[in-house]
């Protein structure tokens, strides 16, 4: 009786203090993740009820059958890869690294002391805690694209005049409405996702029925995101921009989510008939699953234990506290876009109340301006010139390039018009953008690029991409650089492209100058 209360205290014992271990060494990373989870306004606040529901099911599992501690030193390979592919994250400051290896490493570390046929009980579980991670957000733009696609055809049953460029849907003489990250349906998609996961695992027994709900869940999710967006846009057309739903409409999204859910639930309920029909003559789970563990080996509890102790006193060596003393003094580099003699300084932050929105940047360089004429009689054409820099040391947790809360425009005060591709005569393309203003039409015409690591780029998909290629350059700084314009009579596209080559080869220089490391 006695060594029995042993041995169920040590296989209680062993996985716990494992598990804290690992969540030590994770938690700088974990820290992010939770402060993301705060913002209930993005696509992952439902993770902390994820978390809980996980830990609901890991429990489950555990009571069915405790899993009894062996050792089965095969699995460290995969521990040690997760591991490395997590330290390789820290020491590049790639964010998107860490939190792909927060899974492998706990669920490779459970099969170091489980072994597979114990610790498959608890794939779910762990494999939850997948939908709280933010990596979904690389799935956001492919998402607004398909969202786009839809529209566009859905539209062209209509008898409506409209024009799509990129993810702007424009109605001539109405206005224009931007399919953005918001829009691209990825929370309902997630959602759904958790859903039917959960829904599968608790009511099912065959594989083939959890990938059947999976499959219609996420097909129906992502049609809901299109019904939303292709009836907000018909209201606004109808209502002339008019409505209350073209700039409220969180809740109108939720309520056609919930309608394709009772769908989903009627085919929910006859799988679950056919499978329970099919397991009436299939042998019990509780005989398929008889596993014999590996013995209790002293050396390699020690050994998982050490390992485990030396990645969280790595993690915590490498963690950043000061990397901008990598680079060289930035009060020693000066920036110059225009030239005193041209330009005359407006002492203003925007114009005609317009600037990006861009949460906590490390650095930030602004600067508004107007063409001075050449016989000193005045401006021309009341032609005002916006130039800004929010530039990121290095990307972490709330202090990213591409996040939700920074935005080009604040959606309350501008709607976007057009959109244009501007050449900057030495192969770089920025994207451009006419917004006009909610309140007295005032429009703003602007131009923007993202510069990350070394190397520009146009839209937000590929600027979260290119952290990767910074693993060989060692920069890790990533800046939205925009440039605006606002006239009374002028071509816009003509100005701006006339003004993005020399300002944008002056901003290269001088964030060149800022963040390359020192040799």
């Amino acid at each position: 009786m006695e060594r029995r209360l042993a041995v169920t205290v040590r296989d209680s014992v062993v996985p716990l203090v494992f598990i804290s271990i690992v969540i030590v060494g994770l938690w700088p990373t974990i820290e992010g993740l939770v402060s993301r989870w705060l913002k209930f306004d993005e696509a992952y606040s439902h993770s902390f009820l994820v978390l809980l529901v996980s830990l609901y099911l890991g429990y489950q599992s555990w009571g069915r059958e405790r899993p009894r501690v062996g050792f089965y030193a095969i699995w460290l390979i995969p521990f040690l890869l997760s591991a490395a592919l997590y330290l390789a994250g820290v020491f590049l400051l790639i964010e998107v690294f860490q939190q792909l290896a927060i899974i492998p490493l706990i669920a490779s570390g459970l099969l170091v002391i489980w072994g597979w046929r114990q610790t498959k009980r608890f794939i779910v579980p762990v494999g939850l805690l997948v939908l709280t991670l933010p990596v979904w957000d690389y799935l956001a733009w492919p998402l607004q694209l398909v969202t786009v696609s839809m529209t566009q055809l859905w539209l062209s049953w209509l008898d409506i005049e409209f024009v799509v460029k990129g993810i702007l849907v424009y109605f001539p003489g109405i206005g224009a409405f931007e399919i953005a990250h918001g829009c691209s349906g990825l929370r309902y998609l997630i959602v759904c996702l958790f859903i039917t996961v959960v829904y599968g695992e608790l009511s099912y027994d065959r594989i083939d029925s959890k990938i059947i709900l999976s499959l219609v869940g996420i097909f129906l999710a992502m049609a809901a995101n299109w019904v939303r967006v292709f009836l907000i846009i018909l209201i606004g057309y109808n209502s002339k921009m008019t409505s209350s739903l073209v700039h409220e409409h969180d809740f109108f999204g939720w309520l056609i989510f919930a309608v394709t859910l009772i769908p989903l639930f009627l085919l929910a309920r006859r799988l679950e008939s056919q499978d329970n029909d099919g397991n009436n003559q299939s042998p019990s789970r509780d005989q398929h699953n008889k596993v014999v563990p590996s013995p209790y080996n002293l050396v390699g509890a020690v050994t998982l234990t050490l390992v485990a102790l030396g990645f969280t006193a790595m993690v915590w060596w490498a963690v950043p506290r000061d990397v901008s003393r990598a680079y060289s003094d930035p009060v020693s580099h000066h920036i110059e876009v225009f030239p005193p003699a041209e330009w005359l300084p407006l002492f203003k932050s925007n114009l005609s109340g317009w600037a990006p929105v861009v949460a906590w940047p490390d650095r930030t360089f602004t600067k508004v301006v107007m063409e001075r004429s050449n016989d000193d009689t005045g401006p021309l054409d009341n032609q005002e010139v916006f130039i800004g820099l929010y530039s990121y040391d290095y990307q972490r947790p709330g202090n990213e390039l591409i996040q939700y809360e920074n935005r080009l425009y604040d959606s309350g005060k501008f709607l976007p018009v057009k959109t244009f591709t501007l050449n900057t005569r030495d192969g770089v393309e920025l994207a451009g953008l006419s917004l006009e203003a909610i309140e007295g039409g005032q429009q703003v015409h602007i131009a923007y690029g993202y510069y990350v690591e070394g190397q520009w780029e146009r839209d937000e998909l590929q600027a979260k991409l290119a952290q990767l290629p910074g693993i060989f350059n060692a920069r890790t700084d990533a800046t939205l650089v925009v440039l605006g314009l606002t006239c009374r009579e002028c071509d816009e596209e003509v100005r701006l492209e006339k003004l993005a080559p020399s300002t944008y080869k002056a901003v290269q220089e001088y964030l060149d100058r800022l963040y390359q490391p020192d040799v």
